[in-house]
This record gives C-alpha cells, structure tokens and sequence, in this order.
C-alpha cells in the first residue's frame, strides 16, 4: 500500500507525521489518512510534495511514484462495472474474398500483437476487422476498438490519452474515477485487463509511441495493429508479430469480383477482368470501386468501363496519396467515379475536403454548401453512390483518407479560395452556435463569450434537452476538436473563444480534461496573438481551474496569478474575484484554511465592487464555508444567513443547495441538531431536483451524522445507505467515509 510506503520512508528519516506535513504542506490529517490506507487515490501534487519533503532520490522517487499509481489503480479497478463487455468492433465489409493465408497466419502468430502493415488501400483495416470478428467468440470478455487516425490529410492522430480515456469508459469507470495523467491512465487500463481475455483492434497507427500505451500486457490478450508504417519498435521491444500486407494475387481480385459482380460475368470477360485488375494496382479499394460501378451498370462491359478508366485525366500529382507509383491509377478511377457525379454533388464532393473531419452531419454539410438539408442528403447519398463517400451511421459521413486527399486536391484546383474559406466559415458558424446552446443547457450561469454572427445558409438548432446537448456532444466530440484546431491555425480568431467556451462544459463533465485544456489554450494562442488582454486572463483562468480539478496545483497557482496580474490591469474586478475564489481552494487543500478564508474575503470584496449580485452571493456562500472550516461557527451562521436569500433572489439552486449545507454544518457543531437536520433535508432535496447526485450524497452523510447525534441510529443507517448507493454508482472514493460510518454504527450495536 502507498501508505505504507510513505510510513517508511518517514520513519528511516526519523520525523513525525506532524513534521512532514510541515515540509510537505498537506494536512496532519490528511497525511494520517494516507498512511492510514484511508486516501485511495492520492493526488498527483500530493504525491510529489511528500517525494521532495522526503527528499527522495531519483530512484526511490520512482518506486514512489509508481506506488501512488498502483493504489490508484487498485482502487478505481475495484469501481469498473466488471459486467460490461465490450463490443466495439465495426461491421465487417460485405463482400470479402481472398486473404486465407493471412487470416491463418494472424491467427497462429506466436505473439499476442500483430501488427498488420502496408500501403493505403490494401485492405489493413478490412482484413484486421475480418479476422477479429471470426475470432471474437475465443474472447468472451469483449472487443475494443479504434480509428487511430494515424495518416488523415487533416486530423492530427489520436493522442494515447484519449484513447485510454475512451477504453476506460468503455470497460466500465465513471469519467470522475478515469486519472488524469497517460501513465496511471494506461496502469488502470493494465490492471483492468489483467485478468481478462479481450481482443484489442488499434487501426491505423502512426507510430509506436501511439501504440505502446495501449497494450495490454496480459498475454491471454489479443492486439491487432493496422499501420501504413512498419512499426518496427514493437517488433524489437514487444516481440510483436509482423505481418506485411501486399495487394490481392491474381486469384483473389477474381474472387473479390466475382462475389460482387457474379461468377459468370468474370468467367464471359475473362481477359478484359484481368487488364481491369491489373489497372486497379490489384488493390482492394480500387476494386471494390469498380466493381459497384458494375453492379450498377449490368449493361456495361468491362472492356468499355476499363477503357474510361484509361481515358480519365491523372494530369495532377496525387502526392498526398503516399501510395508510390499507385497514386496516378486510383486518381484515374476516382475521377471515373467523380465524372459521373452531378455538378451539384460534384461541388459538395470538394467542399467536404474543407471539413477537418472524422466524420460530419447533414446539417453541418448543410451549412457548409448553405443548402437544405433535404437537399443536401439527396446530394450525399449521390456521391455514397458512387463510391466516394460513406454513411457510416445513420446521418454521419465519412471519407476513406485516400478519397479525402482526392477530393481536397480537386478543390484546391477547381475552386476559389475565398469561396471554401467561406464554406469553412459557415461549418464553423454551425459548431459554434450549436455547441453554445448545449453548453448552455449543460452549466448554465456562466459569462457568456462573444461568438461571429450566423452567415446566411447556416443551418442550426438547439438541442431540447440536456440530454439531448450531451448526445449531440458524444458525437461531435471529435470533430469540435478539429475545427478548434482549424480555427487556430487557419486564422478563423473570432470562433476559437466561443468554440472553446462552449466545450468546456461537455469536457468538464465527461473527464475529458485534455480537451479542455486544448480549448483554452487554442483561446490563450489566438488572444495572445491579438494582444487581447481580456481573453488571456479567462484563458489562464480556464487553465487554472483545470490544472485544479486534476490536482496539479502547481500550474494552477502560475495561470491563477498570470490571470490575476491581467485583471489587476483591465480593471476587472470580476475577473479578480474569480481568481481569489479559486486561490482559496487551492490553499484549502494544502491545510491553509486561514488563508482560504481570506482569498475568499477578498473574492466577496471584489464581486461587492463589481456590483454583481450572482458572484456577490455566491462568494458570501464561500466564506460561510470557510469560515467552518476555521472553526469559527457562529460567523458562518450569519454569513450563511445573509447569502441565502441573495442566492434564491438570482435563482441560483446549487449555490442555494450549497449554502444550506454549509448552515446544517454550523447548527450541528454548535449543538442545534434539529436545526441542522431541517437545512440538510432542504439542500439533499434541492440537489436531487437538479440531478446532482455527489452533492445529494455529500449532504446525506452529514444530514445522517446529525440524525445520529440526536439518538436516531436507525435513520442515519439509513440516509448513509442511501448515500453509499449513490457514491457506489457513481465511483466516488468517498465511499470509504460512508462505509466506516455505517462500520463504526454497527460496532457500536445500533
């Protein structure tokens, strides 16, 4: 246990628990609960506060470290809902052939990862799915799977830390229980897996340090890899399986064609189906292109579609193909396919390639061509048949990343600049409003941030519901991340803040910590490229606030203060007030509570300056807290007092529901259990009206410790049971708490 480990090297260096809390600048009592086994999952400050107290070398620093992560781990592996499986191959591709040999070979391969190379098109991702699919029921307890976008002509490729966050989800940890940091996120992801047998799919890396923290390292595990690179590191420290994809054989192309166009077709046109495969490059794309084409036209021959094929002009280099001396044979049979489109699906075809992707929605498509959505699916499933697109969900589109290089080509060559910046503009006129209104539904009460306005053919709606915001979130996750990106580099300024505002709050809930950090520093890049002061300091600050909620309150305090320092000189009391509110939390975990109550003091004093009713009443709720948390109980009575009804003036319900906490605490140290109780049960009731169910829980185990207090045993069981069911669903580690309560109860015969 990391309790034990601390305890350890405490005593080899003979100091008290008192002393080391001293030069650590945590509390004694926190520091008793960590060497208690009490504290599960120890912050990553906290951990590194104790190494440099304990003055650890670099070696002991590392043990250290790693013990922290593997209580961690222990912990939130015992949280993961054990019951879930998940399945998250894709449908394999209709009308496979060919490839016995490497199916065999992955699935006799020595190792448990196979890494499936070759060069685009040549059906990596086909085969891999084939393989995992016909293999999936010798691994009972589920299927992972990811797009890596390791080679996309737009999308940067995944991060490994995304992807741990995503695996996590889906092996059953609540997003409050995912770590922040790659490593202990990939040590949970180990620990999860370590007793289990899953096939992993990792499709389309980019390199080896893409892939390595997504490994098992559970041999009864099975990883197949699919990379345009040779991902030679994993052969050489991994012992990985190599296998290298070449295009389909004579043999197998026939057969491919043959399932999809019929056996009698390819026998009656027998030399002419090998000069269509020979110029198709034998690759299973092109093949497949073709041979839809055919299906389509029962009465064309081969002969008279190949020679279009020959006839179609490869005058432009494809060198964004990357597919060597292939690039100029699938330009011509793309533009075969693309010479059959209407003008109209023909312009929306090279609008897409302004789209970042992964994948987009009629109505963003809708606004990107300024057109009607009815209008626009017509379009699309014009192009899907041709081959040029595909609906991989219902309403989603997607390129394949070679058809996306061709279609961004034809419109560097055949469209205006300014016209496709103007699309990009209307798409990003679309996030932007849509992404505001969920964010809104999802953390009301925020400041608002500027956003452009809606050009004309933007299509839009707000979602209905919170539900509906988060929904309509989880699918545009992604590609709210790449437009960001777009927007920052493309010099599109005035939609990075409002795209990264309205982010904030599907990342804050969600985990996705990362991403919010990515959105604030998008915001911070382009201010400080505007010399905009005002939107640095809300940067910093919104780096701060997360550097915070992870528990790295090192360069939480730095953007805390450079936010600070920008405010001072704007005037910005708001601002200020924000920071000093913040700062009090920051010093409260580090036993300050003194100095919290004064960063609270001073975040009341500027809200009063500002003369903001919402922040003004909020900050009196803050110092209430605070100010039981010093001890001083009478004070926070008044202080609780004076801000209730300044909270319920403005509507505000969680500072309402937090305030009357704060009052149930004060009335029970001052002995006024009854009191105390009446507050608990108004705030537990606010709470569960507005879904809040960690503060609910919070608020049942001291509405059960005051029940307790007035001789109600029965009771307190009770609202603790309730509270521990809920903190259980949601993987909280303050079930410790409740279950010693409830432990201490029984003990004492109740």
């Amino acid at each position: 246990m990391f309790g034990e480990v601390v305890r350890a090297h405490r005593t080899r260096i003979l100091i008290t628990q008192e002393e080391l809390a001293t030069h650590a600048r945590v509390s004694v009592r926190h520091l008793r609960e960590i060497e208690a086994g009490r504290v599960a999952s120890p912050r990553a400050s906290t951990v590194r506060l104790l190494a440099d107290a304990l003055r650890l070398s670099d070696a002991e620093r590392l043990e250290f470290q790693r013990a922290a992560r593997a209580e961690t781990a222990r912990d939130q592996a015992g949280q993961a809902a054990p019951q879930i499986r998940p399945a998250q191959l894709p449908a394999q591709v209709v009308g496979f052939a060919g490839r016995i040999a490497e199916l065999r070979e992955i699935d006799s391969a020595p190792n448990p990862v196979v890494s499936v190379v070759g060069a685009a098109g040549v059906g990596k991702t086909t085969l891999a799915v084939r393989w995992a699919h016909a293999a999936a029921g010798r691994y009972p307890d589920g299927q992972l799977y990811v797009n890596l976008r390791g080679f996309g002509p737009t999308s940067p490729p995944l991060a490994p830390i995304d992807v741990l966050h995503g695996f996590l989800g889906a092996l059953g940890v609540t997003a409050s229980r995912i770590p922040t940091d790659q490593d202990s996120r990939a040590a949970l992801y180990r620990s999860l897996l370590a007793d289990r047998r899953m096939l992993v799919v990792l499709d389309n890396a980019a390199n080896t340090d893409q892939v390595r923290p997504l490994l098992p390292g559970n041999s009864a595990c099975r990883v197949v890899i699919t990379s345009r690179g040779h991902l030679t590191g994993l052969v050489v420290s991994d012992a990985a399986y190599l296998l290298a994809l070449a295009p389909l054989n004579s043999g197998e192309a026939r057969d491919l064609l043959g399932l999809r166009l019929g056996a009698h077709r390819i026998h009656a046109e027998s030399a002419d189906v090998d000069r269509l495969i020979h110029r198709c490059q034998h690759l299973p794309i092109a093949l497949a292109l073709v041979a839809a084409r055919l299906a389509t036209q029962p009465d064309a021959t081969v002969r008279t579609l190949t020679a279009q094929i020959d006839a179609a002009d490869p005058s432009t280099a494809l060198d964004t193909l990357a597919v060597g001396d292939t690039s100029t044979d699938l330009r011509a049979l793309f533009s075969w396919s693309y010479r059959d489109l209407s003008d109209a699906a023909a312009r929306l075809f090279r609008l897409l390639a302004t789209h970042p992707g992964p994948d987009i929605s009629v109505d963003a498509v809708a606004s990107l061509a300024a057109a009607e959505p009815d209008r626009v699916r017509l379009l699309l499933d014009e192009i899907a048949r041709n081959h040029l697109i595909q609906e991989h969900r219902p309403g989603r589109y997607e390129f394949h990343d070679l058809l996306r290089a061709y279609a961004a080509e034809l419109a560097h060559a055949q469209d205006d600049v300014e016209d496709r910046a103007e699309a990009l503009r209307r798409a990003l006129d679309h996030y932007v409003h849509t992404a505001g209104a969920g964010a809104r539904l999802l953390l009301p009460h925020r400041d608002e941030v500027d956003a452009p306005a809606r050009r004309p053919g933007v299509v839009w709606s707000a979602p209905a519901s919170r539900s509906a915001a988060l929904l309509w979130f989880t699918a545009d996750h992604e590609v709210l991340l790449s437009m960001l990106d777009v927007a920052v580099e493309h010099g599109f300024d005035a939609y990075v803040a409002p795209l990264a505002w309205a982010f904030v709050p599907f990342a804050h809930l969600q985990g996705h910590w990362h991403d919010e950090l990515r959105g604030h520093r998008g915001a911070l890049t382009v201010a400080e490229r505007q010399a905009d002061l005002a939107v640095q300091g809300r940067s910093h600050l919104g780096i701060a606030a997360v550097y915070t909620r992870i528990g790295d309150t090192e360069p939480a305090e730095r953007h805390y203060r450079l936010a600070l320092d920008i405010f001072e000189q704007l005037g910005d009391l708001v601002g200020g007030g924000h920071v000093h509110s913040n700062l009090a939390r920051i010093v409260d975990a580090r036993g300050r509570h003194e100095a919290a109550l004064g960063h609270a003091q001073q975040a009341l004093h500027f809200y009063t300056q500002a003369d903001h009713p919402r922040f003004r009443a909020r900050a009196l709720s803050g110092v209430g807290w605070y100010q039981v948390v010093v001890g001083d109980h009478a004070a926070a009575l008044a202080t609780g007092t004076q801000a209730l009804p300044l909270l319920r003036e403005v509507g505000d319900r969680d500072g309402e529901a937090a305030t009357l906490d704060t009052l149930g605490y004060a009335h029970s140290h001052l002995g006024d259990h009854a009191t105390a109780i009446s507050c608990y049960e108004e705030a537990r009731r606010l709470h569960h009206e507005d879904g809040d169910r960690y503060d609910e829980a919070l608020v049942l185990t001291h509405l059960g410790d005051s029940q307790l207090a007035i001789g109600r045993p029965r009771d307190a069981e009770s609202t603790w049971n309730a509270a521990l069911m809920i903190l259980t669903g949601l993987g909280h580690p303050d079930v410790t708490g409740v279950r010693r309560r409830l432990q201490d109860l029984a003990q004492a015969g109740h």
